[in-house]
C-alpha cells in the first residue's frame, strides 16, 4: 500500500512527514531520525510500507529542489538525509 504524500505546503513532522514514511512513533519525533533512519536525538522506527524519507520512491513538486520521477536510478534525494535535514526538500514525497 502506498502511503501519503507530503504535501506542497504547510508540511508538518508529525501530520506529513510523520504518515509518508509510515513512522511507528507518535511522539518524540526526530526531523534528523524521519529523513535518514539514523539514530538521533529520537530513534524513530519505521512500518514496512516506508522507510526513511531520503529512500521515498518520488519526490517533488513546488518549493522543493529536488524533483524524482517514479523509481529512479539517479534520485539525488539522498541530500535529503543529511544536514541541515530540509524539511522543504521532502515536499511531494512519498511511497509507491
Amino acid at each position: 500500500m502506498a502511503t501519503p504524500t507530503v504535501p506542497t505546503t504547510n508540511v508538518g513532522i508529525y501530520n506529513h512527514l510523520r504518515e509518508a514514511t509510515d513512522c511507528n512513533e507518535t511522539t518524540n519525533l526526530s526531523l534528523a531520525s524521519l529523513c535518514n533512519g539514523g539514530s538521533f536525538a529520537f530513534d524513530n522506527s519505521f512500518g514496512g510500507a516506508g522507510g526513511p524519507a531520503q529512500f521515498f520512491d518520488v519526490i517533488g513538486g513546488t518549493n522543493n529542489p529536488i524533483t524524482t520521477t517514479p523509481n529512479s536510478v539517479n534520485l539525488y534525494d539522498d541530500i535529503i538525509g543529511f544536514a541541515p535535514f530540509n524539511l522543504a526538500n521532502t515536499i511531494g514525497g512519498r511511497y509507491t
